[in-house]
């Protein structure tokens, strides 16, 4: 599907303050439209913008419209969950001259079992070829674009990941102890914004989903040795590899949680919000 200027402005791209998201992220390279700008804006959103869930079990519910979103995660310095960060993201390549299409697709991590269209993904036209290109999959996810072939493997940064076709399905795979372990699924059924907004709902308030069961914040840390993946599960900090956890640390009092929160997460937070954390089951 290609992105025509109608329904671009369906999804209020003009509301993005560009200037001010590249500077949240730090992004200083080239913005026309070429792979290595979207590769660079991919890997720079993921180092700098963290996963993270606090608003749902705060109550205080998500809303999907661009100035939130930019007003949350821009100026706030706050971080989302997929939805916002895919749609902040994709508003930006739209503003800077990309052609892409926002898809829902179903969450696998390893299952079987067929899940909702409850995460979300952008695919963006380069010439001839289409990179599947995800900012809010979390600490897991890939940093960079990864071109839609059937077995296409992208090696970043000692992580592998995988193109698999299973008929209209495309799935992506990630490398994990020697195993190819489906990622997500998606195809190209056409979405808009009321799309985002029913999924955006069942995720964020279904009493089953994961995002209102559990405590998630994860960011790409950035270091000397390279991309470190962490992330706070519950009251667990945690250092991922391709095999596995690495290093795991428990926070027994809600002041780690914060201390982690901001330090190793790098969530900005208000005092308002720390004591919101601290009623938090």
């Amino acid at each position: 599907m290609v992105t025509t200027a109608h329904n671009a402005s369906e999804w209020g791209i003009e509301k993005v303050d560009v200037p001010a998201y590249l500077d949240r992220i730090g992004y200083t390279g080239p913005t026309d439209p070429t792979l290595e700008t979207l590769t660079g804006l991919q890997r720079a959103h993921m180092l700098s913008m963290p996963f993270e869930n606090l608003d749902i079990l705060f109550g205080d519910g998500i809303s999907l419209d661009l100035e939130s979103i930019q007003d949350k995660m821009v100026n706030r310095g706050r971080g989302g969950y997929c939805h916002e960060h895919n749609l902040l993201f994709a508003a930006v390549l739209e503003r800077i001259g990309f052609t892409l299409t926002r898809l829902l697709c179903r969450i696998r991590l390893g299952s079987t079992d067929v899940q909702s269209r409850s995460h979300s993904v952008l695919i963006v036209e380069l010439g001839e070829r289409r990179y599947l290109s995800d900012a809010g999959y979390g600490c897991l996810g890939p940093l960079e674009p990864i071109e839609i072939a059937d077995g296409t493997v992208s090696l970043q940064d000692g992580w592998e990941y995988r193109i698999k076709r299973e008929g209209a399905v495309t799935v992506l795979q990630m490398l994990n102890n020697g195993s190819w372990i489906d990622s997500l699924g998606f195809d190209t059924t056409l979405f808009h914004p009321v799309d985002f907004q029913m999924a955006n709902y069942l995720s964020s308030t279904y009493p089953r989903s994961p995002m209102v069961t559990g405590f998630f914040a994860q960011r790409v840390v950035s270091t000397e040795a390279g991309p470190v993946r962490k992330a706070l599960f519950g009251t667990n900090i945690q250092d991922f590899t391709t095999e596995g956890i690495a290093d795991q640390r428990a926070l027994s009092t809600k002041a780690e949680m914060v201390s982690a929160l901001r330090d190793v997460i790098g969530i900005r937070l208000t005092d308002e919000e720390i004591k919101k954390i601290e009623v938090i089951d």
